[in-house]
């Protein structure tokens, strides 16, 4: 966790996301999208006021779609984001544990096999309480088949914590 990503659990409104490059996905499966995340979310009693969730595309970035809970084989998302606070992503399943220490995540991307993908983790906070963000990290492709495939091969382990980019209404 040294060297993560980093998303701010802001006490404003924001969007901000973390964006792979192209990946292939072997066609063989099972294959899986891994990663180690660490959570400091607003949570509510039934779901999140802020909340990060995962999406995929399979047309260049051009359009997203929202990788669902029964795609996660571990760390199922917590509950729908709030409506309220104007989040922008309200009324979307999402990650918000608050917190929630250092946690492998399992995602099944067979639906996906063969496909050049990408991916997009999305932290939206409202303009409520603020909290720590959350932290990725360790992200990897994997399969039944023989190697391994990074996401993001930049070298980020060797650096400061990662900023990730976004917008604000």
């Amino acid at each position: 966790g040294s060297f993560s990503y980093h998303a701010s659990g802001t006490a404003t409104i924001t969007n901000q996301w973390l964006e792979s490059p192209d990946v292939i996905l072997p066609a063989d499966s099972p294959v899986t999208l891994q990663f180690w995340n660490w959570q400091e979310m607003e949570n509510s009693s039934s779901g999140c006021y802020d909340g990060g969730l995962l999406e995929i595309s399979i047309n260049g970035g051009a359009s997203w779609t929202q990788l669902p809970t029964n795609a996660m084989r571990t760390d199922p998302y917590d509950g729908p984001i709030a409506t309220s606070f104007n989040n922008p992503l309200g009324g979307e399943d999402a990650w918000c544990g608050d917190p929630q220490d250092w946690l492998r995540s399992v995602v099944d991307l067979d639906l996906y096999a063969g496909e050049t993908t990408r991916f997009r983790f999305r932290l939206a906070t409202d303009s409520s309480a603020g909290r720590e963000g959350w932290y990725i990290d360790d992200l990897a492709i994997q399969s039944c088949i023989a190697g391994n495939s990074p996401l993001f091969t930049d070298g980020f382990e060797n650096g400061d914590v990662a900023a990730w980019t976004g917008s604000t209404p």
